[in-house]
């Protein structure tokens, strides 16, 4: 049976930032902390995962924690991805980045929904001309060896995967949700 593993991307380096992002206190709580409750308040995952780097894998020691594959490590979010499909083959991946910290569990099943409708497609969030590639639903039996057989032609970029995979994007116009949910945290200058 395939299971939904919720998972809050928390690997990158944050050098825009100035610190790391995912551990900055907002509104009370850490950043990536915003998103692991959105995974769990939406009700879809089986499990929850943190994709982070061997740097800040000690840091999350309540959670199960996916680091990137020794041979493609520092790959972005790519590598991530790659981690992540190898850790839970077969398996759905419910994605959020922690710097999108108010994504709304809402949209979270939203996504959620529409990738058991369509279960080897990647379900990406659409808003306006924008993709948020990162607060997405990755899935399919041939997920792993797609993004590994791109990492070793260097093709690190989110939109190789999605010239190699069926992708639905999903447009947030069509649903009642908030233009905030998906502002993206990259420097300190963003927060309001």
């Amino acid at each position: 049976m395939t299971e939904t593993i919720g998972v809050v991307l928390a690997g990158g380096n944050s050098t825009r930032f100035g610190e790391d992002k995912a551990f900055f206190e907002l509104e009370g709580r850490p950043m990536y902390r915003h998103a692991l409750d959105s995974l769990v308040e939406s009700g879809r995952c089986d499990r929850i995962a943190i994709s982070t780097n061997a740097r800040l894998k000690a840091y999350f020691n309540d959670y199960q924690t996916v680091v990137d594959h020794p041979e493609f490590q520092g790959q972005g979010p790519l590598g991530g991805l790659f981690a992540l499909a190898e850790a839970f083959p077969g398996q759905r991946l419910l994605v959020v980045t922690c710097d999108a910290p108010y994504v709304a569990p809402s949209w979270l099943q939203i996504l959620h929904d529409r990738a058991v409708e369509h279960k080897d497609a990647l379900i990406v969030t659409k808003e306006g001309e924008r993709l948020h590639p990162l607060i997405a639903v990755y899935q399919g039996s041939d997920l792993s060896r797609t993004i590994r057989q791109l990492l070793e032609e260097n093709r690190r970029s989110m939109r190789a995967l999605f010239e190699k995979k069926e992708m639905i994007e999903v447009d947030a116009a069509l649903h009642d949700i908030d233009n905030g949910t998906f502002m993206n945290i990259n420097r300190k200058t963003d927060i309001h």
